[in-house]
This record gives C-alpha cells, structure tokens and sequence, in this order.
C-alpha cells in the first residue's frame, strides 16, 4: 500500500531523471510535502520520446461501469497485475516513472498508528513505478505499483511501493520484456531505503510543509 507521498525538491529530483535527459520545469513541480490520491504530479513516461507528464494518482479502468468503482484504483499489486483486467494492458504499453522525495507509511498496532517517512539512503529522490492511462477527456492518470515489503519496510507495513534504481529507468519505460519488467516489480535492497517516525501531522492531507517529514523527538 502506498497513500501519501512527498514531493518537496525540485532539484533532488532532477537530478535523479536526469539519466533520461529530462527536466521537469519548476513550474510543473510546485514543492508539496504531503501529496495525497487525487492530486497531480509531474511523472516521466515514455510516448513517442520520454517526456514529463501531469498526471492525477488514481485510475478508474475505462471498462468500468458508471459506479462500478467507489474510489479510483491508487495501487496495484506487481504479483497480479499482469492478470487483473484493470491493469493488463497498462503494464504491457504505458508504464510510468513517478518521481518523488519519500512516501508515508503507517505502522498499526492495537489500536495505535505510528506515521512513518521513507526516504532513499543515498540520494535526494526516489522513482516510484507506476501505469497510467488517458481517460476520455485526454487527461492522464496513474496507478502505482506495490510489492512485498523488505526488512526496513516490513515492521511498519507489508506492502511497499515498487522502486526503480536510477541505472534501470529507462528499461522500465521502454522495455518489452516481461522477465525485465518483473524484475523491477521486486522488493527494494534493505540499504536502500530508511524510515523515520514522523508527527500525526502528516496524517492529514491537507496539512503542509517541512513539518510533515520532521523526526519525531524521542
């Protein structure tokens, strides 16, 4: 499961997709500390050429009928998404690199939720794997995609977003290749990642800046 993200830093992320010769103009990347379903992001996705798109987190499969689906589908499970109809053919044509600063997780135990921020160890961005679709009124919307958690994830929660490594950017946006598509969809490296217990703050969507990613004095 993944609900909330942080997208804060221009720069850090460039600096990550700047692999792909892309840049996502400032403009396009207005600092957001606590981005939740719903809101729009600046994404990477590969067209004609790979370029930055808005997109909205959320998909509702255009097979759907009027009411069919309560919410838009925000995740989707790497173990299945290759049989599930709502995302078959995403995987297969329109998969998409979402760029970001670290994502919310919360840790439940008796009745207590624990906020949890997420972060790379080595870098200032992270590359979140996703699919996306163009509904009927030319919009664009994506889908991010889950897999187990690993050791560093595991004690908070038992799913985490599917990250691509910097080096295998573009074989997630422009590959063919099942085996190398389901290689990417596989748990993150322990060392990877770090989680940092975060305030309450976050857990309100509308609540903004450095706040939300601020450590919990201890």
């Amino acid at each position: 499961m993944c609900g909330r993200i942080d997208a804060h830093d221009p720069v850090g992320v460039n600096n990550l997709v700047s692999v792909l010769d892309v840049v996502i103009p400032r403009d396009r990347f207005p600092p957001r500390y606590n981005v939740a379903p719903g809101m729009t992001l600046a994404t990477i996705c590969h067209k004609v050429d790979i370029e930055v798109a808005g997109m909205h987190w959320g998909i509702v499969p255009h097979w759907a009928k009027p009411g069919q689906f309560e919410r838009p589908l925000i995740n989707a499970r790497a173990e299945t998404i290759h049989e599930k109809a709502s995302f078959k053919k995403l995987i297969a044509r329109t998969r998409v690199i979402v760029p970001v600063n670290g994502f919310y997780e919360w840790r439940r135990t008796e009745g207590n939720k624990a906020t949890f921020y997420f972060k790379s160890n080595d870098q200032d961005a992270l590359a979140l794997a996703g699919i996306y679709q163009i509904n009927r009124d030319g919009e664009m919307h994506y889908c991010l995609i889950t897999t187990e958690a690993n050791n560093v994830m595991r004690p908070v929660h038992d799913r985490m977003p599917a990250l691509i490594p910097q080096a295998a950017m573009q074989d997630w946006l422009l590959s063919e290749d099942n085996h190398v598509i389901d290689a990417l969809m596989k748990p993150a490296a322990d060392d990877s990642i770090e989680a940092i217990e975060v305030s309450s703050y976050a857990n309100n969507a509308h609540n903004e800046g450095e706040k939300c990613i601020a450590p919990v004095k201890k």
